[in-house]
């Protein structure tokens, strides 16, 4: 027969197991290797140069829009400029046929940090689902 303290240690017993067993989940999830790390991409975050004006036209007739005036903060990935965003600020452009909107999130964040106005923790959250060079 069971009474009711040995019930209660069972009880806690079988809450540790599953408390650990998704910590061990949680932590193998973030040691994997990640989509771009698994695919072998390589995302380079740079300043655009007069020699990517017709890259960035294409992207800018892909989105539909009008490429944008001044500077501009674009990432490549390997080799193809996918998404481009203003120093200044404003809207950003991208590749529509291309799941680009982690790479507008970092293209903001490296503005925003050669701007000074960085917010802590930015890069950090979205670190583990790319490999990056930041190059400036």
């Amino acid at each position: 027969m069971m009474t009711l303290d040995s019930s209660v240690a069972a009880a806690q017993i079988s809450d540790r197991r599953a408390a650990a067993a998704a910590a061990r989940a949680a932590r193998a999830a973030t040691s994997s290797p990640s989509v771009a790390d698994a695919s072998g991409e390589r995302v380079v975050l740079r300043r655009a140069q007069r020699q990517d004006a017709n890259a960035l036209d294409r992207l800018a007739a892909l989105d539909g829009v009008r490429r944008p005036a001044g500077e501009l903060m674009l990432a490549e990935v390997d080799g193809e400029i996918l998404a481009a965003v203003p120093v200044a600020g404003g809207r950003a452009i991208a590749d529509p046929f291309r799941p680009t909107a982690d790479l507008v999130d970092l293209l903001r964040a490296r503005t925003r940090l050669l701007a000074g106005r960085a917010e802590v923790g930015g890069l950090r959250r979205l670190r583990p689902r790319l490999r990056l060079r930041i190059a400036a």
